[in-house]
């Protein structure tokens, strides 16, 4: 299995993960080819890319850390705007991840910027799950955090359309409306007894910065956990993803971002624990290294900014202990 940017993918491609539609429905099953007429719908319809199967690299396999049934569930849910089952659904996520062996998510969602608002909520659910569990959250802190996450951004279906829509980046007016989001989230929500009130402060102030730089003012030393988890997931998910007015980031430029902010936007502890469980270079990406070769990320069980790669000759290589790949860098993703 490897991924590859929708420009680099050529019809007859066999896919290796199956590609969601716009409603959340298949619209490629994995093991079918991709057709000249569906690479071009899938670039029209803004994916970033797909995982492919090529030859050489048919051992690296990635498991989701929820089924992709799940993620289909919560999809409609959102879109019908059906909170209480996506309350119900939130819990679910908890149990099918609490127990995995791993939580390395290594795997990317492959979203399109048409659907992106519906994905990226199940996805920032997800990770912030993630992060909980590794700071030893319990079950019922847990489901607080995932219903947080699956309903963060459900504000932003009351936002103008012309603003979700807009394929530039946002003027000011448009910025400031935007910004309301999360209040209208907590405001569709307050009548609601399945959700807590810990969700619902922790969807208003997820966009809150430790310096008090965030959306509505409100200082570090005055949040909880729940929403600098939130801060973290949202921004992470939200760089890797294509838009309308930008092409994705791709996962370390995201990382080193996160990185770069901790202190003044991150919780620096989170941060520690969010860098051990998401890799710089997810399995299946393709890197650019400064001798000139590509290589495919095989495994991040080491250290991920330094993984297990796989040349296009078949040879793997461990960046991070191999001494004739000691000075060779990794300059970009493909």
């Amino acid at each position: 299995m490897q991924y590859l940017r929708i420009e680099h993918i050529t019809p007859g491609a066999q896919l290796a993960k199956a590609v969601v539609g716009d409603d959340g429905r298949l619209l490629v099953g994995a093991g079918h080819k991709i057709s000249e007429t569906v690479l071009k719908r899938m670039d029209n319809m803004g994916f970033q890319g797909a995982y492919i199967e090529t030859p050489g690299f048919e051992d690296i396999m990635i498991e989701d850390v929820i089924p992709d049934d799940l993620r289909a569930r919560a999809f409609e849910a959102l879109y019908k705007c059906d909170y209480m089952t996506c309350v119900s659904l939130a819990k679910t996520i908890v149990k099918e991840m609490k127990f995995k062996e791993t939580l390395k998510l290594d795997l990317l969602d492959i979203k399109n910027d048409k659907n992106y608002e519906y994905r990226h909520c199940i996805s920032v659910a997800v990770y912030s799950v993630a992060i909980g569990i590794k700071c030893g959250m319990t079950e019922e802190q847990l489901n607080n955090l995932a219903v947080a996450g699956l309903l963060h951004d459900i504000g932003k279906f009351d936002v103008k359309k012309r603003v979700l829509k807009a394929k530039h980046v946002y003027n000011d007016k448009e910025m400031d409306e935007m910004k309301k989001h999360p209040m209208y989230s907590y405001e569709e929500l307050q009548d609601m007894p399945a959700i807590t009130s810990v969700s619902r402060n922790s969807i208003l102030f997820h966009h809150e910065n430790l310096d008090g730089s965030g959306y509505y003012g409100i200082p570090g030393e005055k949040l909880g956990i729940f929403p600098r988890i939130l801060r973290i997931a949202d921004t992470y998910d939200a760089f890797t993803a294509r838009r309308k007015h930008r092409e994705a980031y791709a996962p370390a430029y995201a990382m080193e971002y996160i990185m770069s902010n901790v202190g003044n936007i991150f919780d620096k502890e989170l941060v520690d624990i969010f860098t051990r469980q998401f890799p710089f270079y997810p399995v299946g990406f393709t890197l650019k290294l400064s001798n000139g070769e590509l290589a495919v990320v095989v495994s991040n069980t080491g250290n991920s900014m330094r993984p297990l790669v796989r040349k296009m000759d078949g040879t793997n290589i461990n960046l991070g202990l191999d001494t004739d790949y000691r000075s060779v860098m990794i300059e970009g993703m493909m």
